[in-house]
């Protein structure tokens, strides 16, 4: 059954198509919440949270091809009430946040786990409205027109926060890695 037809399926009652929703969004939905909560099990409360609502308010999906805007902007909600109310946790973990491919070797793996965690050591300084729209369109590949419809914003405001929110990464990466070589080189000797 295509995702369409689950959609559809799931809108009519049919139980089985909610399952296979939750099998298929699982992993974007609850790598959505990683990094926007920054903490491994409130994302997984989150996660279940906003599947929950998802099929307590099946009524309330007009459109089928909206169905993965209606989730994201669910799973955004619940992501900035726990914000709200439990604060923000930064610290990282070292779990890799996407399970890899089993074709992947030990060292790709480790490589992958490195690069997840340099980004998301990052991300987590950025604003919350900054995290959030970098993530859908960088991670979870939302067009323009579906982040809108998520943060409920219009698109040319998408597209400036989303701007912005690149600056900011770039400048604070930029920032830290200045610190870093300036570090290295006082304590090698070197300036």
């Amino acid at each position: 059954m295509d995702e369409f037809e689950l959609i559809e399926s799931f809108k009519n009652g049919d139980e089985f198509a909610f399952v296979g929703l939750y099998n298929r969004f699982k992993g974007p939905v609850f790598a959505f919440c990683f990094k926007m909560l920054m903490s491994r099990e409130q994302a997984q409360d989150v996660m279940q949270e906003t599947f929950l609502r998802v099929y307590e308010n099946r009524d309330r999906l007009l459109k089928t091809a909206s169905f993965r805007s209606w989730l994201f902007t669910i799973a955004r909600n619940q992501c900035l009430n726990q914000i709200r109310t439990g604060g923000r946790q930064v610290n990282v973990e070292q779990e890799v946040l996407e399970r890899t491919a089993t074709t992947e070797t030990p060292f790709t793996r480790m490589d992958k786990s490195e690069q997840v965690e340099f980004v998301s050591n990052f991300l987590a300084m950025l604003k919350p409205e900054y995290r959030e729209v970098l993530v859908l369109r960088e991670y979870q590949n939302l067009s323009y027109e579906e982040i809108a419809a998520v943060t409920r914003n219009s698109l040319s405001s998408v597209k400036s926060r989303l701007f912005k929110a690149r600056k900011k990464l770039a400048d604070v990466m930029q920032e830290n890695m200045r610190e870093e070589t300036h570090v290295f080189a006082t304590r090698e000797g070197l300036a």
